[in-house]
């Protein structure tokens, strides 16, 4: 195409985008010259005009004369309106200015910029360039922790919502402009197409653009939250968790609020650069909305863990635990979700929900001691199965603990204490239960300070629980009744008549 236009540049003929006429980009005659009239330069003309008068009042008569000469050449040379305005701005800036003038001019726009900090100028070109991830744009990771001014938040938020709006609205021109065979397919499949077909258009559309591709992810998220199919929900839900975690969701950080972003230093960090700004505001908008999706999505999921059928349960419990292990959004709410199902009716997923928290240790061990408040918070409830509180004991006696973690472990017999006396109280020793809370503690005892009260005061109550309980359970018993005589260097007479029984 470039060697076409070089060489029949002589050419009367028009050759426009290497002579493909009529194409997205062809200028028609005058468009070019109504849209220099749109830009409103002549709202200006009198501001230039004016100023030429201060130039023509200053010491010196020769500039004065030759800048009077120069301006009326070029209105006599101008053939429009929109010439005779731009002009005498380039024959303004050519002359010098005192410097009290400059200070006042100065003056002026900083008074102008301030009143219209928040007026609304539509875009005729996008601002968010398509293509890569929407995270790794420099903008998105401006954010701060100190509270900002409510009303200033408020407003730049009606500001962004419109500017949000303009870009989705130019986004969806282009796309409507655009011809060809691909574009008219996507259009029509994700209304009209099988619920396959629907699903992955969708998600080829929010990879190609996600911050201007908000609709088709709320449409997700609506078609998980739809009841009546359950086929096309957990179908959604994959989809939309696919794209969470590969496109959608940053790995190395939450998403932020639109509150917490520096707004008190945004005309600083933008340098005055309206483009630079609105740049920003359009960012951080979809970043607020993407998060409020994210929520609803989650929300979804636990509703679906909830369903009738087993195999749905399962299906959002594994989404859940996928998500949790990912990224760090939603953590705590996708941490209940799966802590939750520990209590569910169905044995399967109870041990399911117990197999996929082990699993979040091993990859995440920081989290060792948040998982295990979030079970102790689900033993403890006033509603809670007995069965559950067994399946929530059995994860806990799994936990590997290390020397450092002497508070958690303590904190663990604590919880195995309160339910072996909750156990004995009832009289209800033949348990599992019982069994379960023994060995909870016995792993626990190494790594907790020695001497630990709460042990102590249940050694004899452990010593009677040894003629009682099933064998299995009696072994527990006097495994950790050694363990705790052993560290205080008391093994007693008592201790090895039982053992020999």
């Amino acid at each position: 195409a470039d060697y076409v236009m070089l060489a029949c540049i002589d050419d009367s003929a028009e050759l426009i985008n290497g002579g493909k006429k009529n194409t997205i980009d062809d200028l028609e005659e005058g468009e070019l010259e109504d849209f220099i009239t749109k830009l409103g330069i002549r709202a200006y003309a009198e501001q230039q005009i004016i100023q030429d008068e201060q130039d023509e009042t200053s010491s010196e008569p020769s500039k004065k004369e030759k800048k009077k000469a120069k301006s009326s050449k070029t209105k006599e040379d101008s053939q429009s309106d929109v010439k005779n305005t731009v002009k005498p701005l380039k024959e303004s800036m050519k002359t010098p200015v005192q410097s009290t003038e400059i200070g006042h001019a100065t003056g002026k726009k900083a008074k102008q910029k301030h009143t219209n900090l928040f007026e609304f100028i539509p875009r005729q070109t996008l601002l968010i360039k398509l293509g890569g991830k929407w995270f790794d744009i420099e903008y998105t990771s401006e954010s701060t922790s100190v509270a900002q001014s409510e009303s200033l938040v408020l407003q730049y938020k009606a500001l962004a919502q419109k500017l949000y709006e303009n870009e989705i609205a130019l986004y969806k021109n282009k796309k409507n402009f655009q011809k060809g065979a691909n574009s008219a397919w996507m259009k029509s499949v994700v209304s009209t197409g099988t619920l396959t077909d629907r699903m992955a258009a969708m998600t080829v559309l929010i990879q190609d653009a996600p911050i201007h591709s908000l609709e088709h992810i709320e449409n997700l998220v609506s078609l998980v939250k739809k009841k009546g199919s359950r086929k096309q929900g957990l179908m959604a839900s994959d989809t939309l968790k696919d794209l969470l975690l590969t496109d959608l969701l940053p790995t190395h950080r939450k998403l932020h609020t639109f509150s917490q972003h520096p707004f008190e230093q945004l005309e600083e960090k933008a340098s005055g650069n309206r483009d630079a700004r609105d740049r920003r505001l359009i960012l951080w908008y979809f970043e607020h909305q993407l998060k409020l999706r994210v929520a609803e999505f989650v929300a979804a999921l636990d509703e679906l863990a909830h369903d009738t059928v087993q195999t749905t349960k399962m299906r959002a419990l594994t989404t859940a635990y996928e998500l949790l292990c990912s990224q760090p959004e939603q953590e705590k709410v996708l941490l209940i979700q799966i802590v939750n199902k520990l209590g569910d009716p169905e044995y399967k997923i109870a041990s399911k929900a117990s197999h996929l928290l082990e699993t979040v240790l091993h990859k995440h061990p920081n989290m060792k001691t948040v998982l295990c408040c979030e079970v102790e918070r689900l033993m403890f409830r006033p509603n809670i199965s007995s069965k559950a509180q067994y399946y929530a004991a059995c994860f806990l006696n799994q936990v590997i603990l290390s020397h450092n973690e002497a508070d958690l472990a303590a904190k663990l017999i604590t919880i195995y204490i309160t339910f072996f006396n909750a156990c004995v109280k009832k009289k209800d020793i033949e348990s599992k239960m019982l069994s379960a809370l023994l060995t909870g503690v016995n792993r626990a005892y190494p790594y907790a300070k020695t001497g630990d009260d709460d042990v102590c005061k249940q050694l004899d109550t452990l010593f009677k629980v040894v003629h009682i309980v099933k064998f299995n359970t009696a072994v527990q018993a006097l495994m950790l009744l050694f363990q705790v005589m052993d560290s205080q260097q008391t093994v007693s007479d008592r201790y090895y008549v039982a053992l020999y029984r």
